[in-house]
């Protein structure tokens, strides 16, 4: 595993790019450990690599969503170990396509994630949308926290407990939506006086 880190790591961003687009469906690298050394011997970078890891990983998963819809239950016995294959389907079954978006946050393998979601046959659009937020979460916060804190940022974030993170992931998106709800009602107020 330390030579495929090494081979990834000669190609620098094209390198992390590809490692993130295959460990969505295949690699057993975590772009973290590429990710978080790159960003911090150029934190004016991290996040932009944040966002490529990002990219590339939601791209991946749609390898990954692709394996488990067209090969379903074989792939699952074939990729997922059996204790991942019970936990994303209590999940599934209590939370719905939300479900994707917390196995995208937890400590299971983002490819276990994606080919589930397509054996199960989970709403693309559902899929997409919760891999951008899970994903998003996990590697732009490293790139912000790294952006603005340097080395500091890898203490902030063993420190901060996970459901502040959410939290604060939530409530931002809460101020994007208010937003873009707002903006869309002052725009439709401004046509209808100018009718």
């Amino acid at each position: 595993m330390e030579q495929m880190l090494q081979w990834f790591e000669q190609y620098g961003l094209w390198g992390l790019f590809f490692l993130s687009f295959i460990e969505s469906f295949i690699s057993p690298i975590l772009p973290d450990v590429m990710l978080i050394p790159m960003a911090l011997a150029e934190p004016g970078q991290a996040i932009t690599y944040s966002a490529i890891v990002t990219a590339a990983s939601v791209l991946g998963g749609f390898i990954g969503y692709g394996i488990g819809s067209r090969f379903g239950q074989q792939a699952l016995q074939r990729f997922v170990p059996p204790r991942y294959t019970t936990t994303l389907q209590q999940w599934l079954h209590s939370y719905g396509g939300w479900a994707i978006f917390l196995a995208a946050l937890a400590p299971i393998p983002y490819k276990f994630v994606s080919i589930a979601a397509g054996t199960f046959r989970i709403s693309l659009a559902v899929f997409v949308l919760a891999s951008v937020l899970g994903r998003g979460k996990r590697f732009l916060l490293i790139g912000i926290l790294i952006y603005y804190f340097g080395p500091q940022a890898l203490e902030m974030l063993a420190i901060v407990p996970d459901e502040w993170l959410l939290a604060g992931l939530g409530v931002g998106l809460l101020g994007v939506i208010f937003y873009a709800y707002w903006r869309s009602k002052k725009q439709r107020s401004r046509k209808n006086s100018e009718n």
